[in-house]
């Protein structure tokens, strides 16, 4: 009872400190305890259950979080220099995971959910907008490419980014990690985990980040698309009985910050935007440079709880069960017309509520194991966007004065339903079958559908979103949706390694194009044919995993335009495939190599609409064209040395990432394109004697090389202006750590 107050009094105590002072790094290990004896082994969690990484026949890349703090990885969107065939893009405010070709093509207000699964702690999140605050105090992540749809359903038709973070801990112990570096940079981080007392065990963590504008709005004369994000997990463990073990965690996140897209060029080649004509500035020609009468601004609250339970029922037969809650609130404001004029601006707001439920039963027998399972999932989701506009862009002209209100939204619910099943099964001692499937069923309705104009009056609604100075008429409907996901997959031990050959599907769920009075769309499918294998060799001083893959993709979801609309349809069909590599050696102590490559070739199949780019624009047929953010090549590559001294041990890295030209639009628009580029980063560790503390310098992007990450082109009326991100300039800093 003395050591139990002592331990609350710490946890008090620590995480006032925590908050205040902030240094250094976890050094917490996901991998085997012979790990010195060559690469060490990783658990990873891809099919449901507990296994080593180089058994798993999929195409898996998994880090430890140790991997993770040691390279300074504290977002989700770096790991792209990490994995291959993976890209990452921000565009207003939400972070789009692109694995093997497959991104997120989204309209605001569509509702519609990313294609590759997002899941923390084993519960799915279905907001883009929700994932950014999640990737602290982190004991390993998996990124798992190819539909996984068997297991892990709706939305995993690219594939899922599993996120695990750190559990309570049997002893006293925790962390502070801190960083500062130039743009005014600083994170601050840590933990401090223990027993409560017999079978109950307590952790909490925090992270703070933040730094000043990459980019400058001239005509507001500040600093744009600086960072400003806080967040909290706490978890509680119970384990009273040896065969029942529960974990109960929330987490919080807020942003506030002025993140937003910048002029990145014309999706029409040579276009004088009409606040040019009418005497307005756009540009200079310093592309971190933005001349938008209004700033952006991002701004985001996210609730979280979830608990996850495990019972052993003996006999082989174990019962697992996870429930999650989650509500997301997300504003974002951006310049449409992106100049000094009072042309059009955009201020809008999501919020969605989450609940799933998930039961899996599982049976471990002589020659493999079984499991079984089914799933719940509800949202509501509420969209509301506000244009204050000049009315006379209606006549083509300017008045310079913001006269009406174009506002558009509606409401969304959700309720799905699926139940699945994995045998694993072994044919002989060397090789193994195995045959899933997964039957889903989802219901989207929706409510309160508007799209009007009103009169511009801010003190009516600018305080309050949901004050609408008029009563627009509202459109309702139901529709649903079925599918079934199997797979089957055969794989052959050989020595220590394994070879696998998949076919699997997946799917992507339909929705509505909210506040456009347009129909809905239903779900894509996707049919994957894949082989693959995994070795490791002399002494696991080196692994090579390798797979090669064709996708066969169908009803796939893509905007298409009409004269002034455009919404979400099932208009194209595509075809992809390609092969990736990953490769990890130690040819010498304390040296290191490793290095990922990945080719991909997407095209059109089908895809019927018209160039938002041209009046009158007739059909074009866009087969043969490249998938939107699908680079033919990406190649990532990293070197380090470790080597002892009196005063501790240091490790020397550098590392880079070479990636194809890509386009960012399914026309392969050449105004709307980024060139091959390469990046570099390097770093220098040090950890004293006993492991307790860290000190690192880095500096990234050390060629200062500019790179769109993502576009959006805005409407004609405006100019068709490109707006979207660079990625972050050169730069430098240090981090400082202490564990205990």
């Amino acid at each position: 009872m003395k050591f139990q107050r002592h331990f609350r009094s710490c946890l008090l105590s620590g995480i006032a400190f925590a908050a205040l002072a902030g240094t250094a790094q976890a050094q917490s290990s996901a991998t085997s305890p012979d790990e010195g004896s060559g690469i060490g082994e990783i658990i990873v969690t891809a099919q449901k259950r507990a296994e080593n990484l180089q058994a798993v026949p999929i195409a898996v890349t998994a880090f430890s979080g140790d991997t993770l703090a040691e390279r300074g990885v504290n977002d989700v969107q770096s790991l792209s220099g990490m994995v291959p065939n993976v890209t990452f893009s921000d565009k207003n405010g939400e972070a789009r995971i692109t694995l093997r070709g497959l991104g997120f093509d989204n309209l605001w207000g569509s509702s519609a959910e990313p294609r590759t699964a997002y899941h923390l702690d084993g519960a799915y999140i279905s907001q883009s907008a929700a994932i950014g605050g999640t990737f602290y105090d982190v004991e390993r992540v998996e990124v798992n490419r190819g539909p996984q749809g068997t297991l892990f359903g709706r939305n995993a038709v690219a594939g899922t980014v599993n996120l695990i973070t750190r559990a309570p801990t049997e002893t006293f112990s925790g962390y502070l990690n801190g960083e500062i570096g130039n743009y005014n940079a600083f994170a601050a981080s840590g933990a401090i985990s223990g027993p409560l007392g017999e079978g109950v065990g307590a952790r909490i963590a925090f992270q703070a980040r933040g730094h000043s504008g990459y980019d400058r709005n001239v005509t507001n004369d500040i600093d744009i698309n600086n960072l400003s994000t806080q967040a909290v997990r706490g978890k509680l463990s119970f384990s009273k009985s040896a065969n029942f073990k529960a974990t109960l965690s929330a987490d919080y996140f807020h942003e506030n910050d002025r993140a937003g897209g910048i002029l990145l060029g014309f999706y029409t080649a040579g276009t004088v935007p009409p606040a040019v004509v009418a005497g307005g500035k756009i540009a200079d020609g310093n592309p971190r440079h933005d001349f938008s009468n209004n700033l952006p601004a991002t701004k985001r609250d996210v609730f979280g709880v979830t608990l996850d339970a495990s019972l052993e029922l003996g006999d082989g037969f174990s019962l697992n069960w996870i429930s999650a809650y989650r509500h997301s609130k997300f504003y974002y404001a951006v310049d449409i017309d992106m100049s000094n004029l009072p042309t059009i601006w955009a201020l809008n707001w999501i919020e969605a509520d989450d609940f799933s439920q998930e039961i899996r039963l599982n049976k471990d027998f002589n020659r493999g194991n079984l499991t079984v399972g089914a799933y719940f999932f509800s949202q509501g989701y509420d969209t509301l966007a506000r244009n204050p506009i000049d009315t006379a862009l209606f006549s083509g002209g300017f008045n310079n004065v913001i006269g009406g209100v174009f506002s558009l939204g509606g409401h969304a619910k959700t309720t799905a339903f699926a139940g699945f099943g994995q045998l694993t099964y072994e044919l002989t001692d060397t090789t193994r079958l195995i045959v899933g499937g997964r039957y889903s069923w989802e219901k989207k309705a929706k409510s309160g559908e508007f799209l009007f104009v009103d009169a511009y009056n801010p003190a009516t609604w600018a305080s309050d979103p949901s004050k609408l100075s008029s009563s627009p008429a509202v459109a309702s409907g139901e529709i649903t949706f079925q599918n079934f996901s199997p797979r089957v997959t055969i794989e052959q031990k050989i020595g220590s390694g394994l070879v696998y050959a998949t076919f699997s599907k997946g799917f992507k769920t339909g929705g509505w194009n909210l506040g456009q009075a347009q129909p809905s769309y239903k779900p894509e499918i996707l049919t994957d044919y894949e082989i693959g294998f995994k070795i490791d060799a002399f002494d696991r001083k080196l692994r090579l995993n390798g797979a090669g893959f064709y996708y066969d993709y169908s009803d796939m979801q893509v905007p298409v335009t009409s004269g002034f609309s455009s919404m979400i349809v099932n208009a194209a069909s595509a075809r992809i495939y390609g092969a990736e590599f990953e490769l990890t050696a130690m040819p010498a102590e304390g040296l290191q190599f490793d290095a990922s490559a990945a080719v991909l070739k997407s095209e059109f199949t089908k895809y019927d609409t018209e160039n938002p780019s041209i009046n009158n624009s007739p059909l074009f047929n866009l087969a043969g064209r490249r998938l939107p953010s699908a680079p033919t090549y990406t190649l990532n590559y990293g070197v380090q040395y470790t080597f002892g001294s009196s005063i501790g041990e240091f490790t020397v890295r550098a590392e880079g990432r070479s990636i194809s030209d890509m386009f960012f639009d399914a026309f392969n628009q050449a105004s709307n394109k980024e060139r091959a580029v390469t990046v570099a980063n390097a770093s220098l560790s040090w950890t004293n004697t006993d492991g307790k503390i860290t000190a690192t310098a880095f500096v990234r992007n050390i060629g200062d090389v500019l790179a769109k990450n993502g576009t959006f082109a805005y409407a004609g009326i405006v100019g068709y202006p490109l707006a979207g991100n660079y990625d972050p300039p050169r730069t430098f800093g240090v981090r400082l750590g202490v564990n205990f």
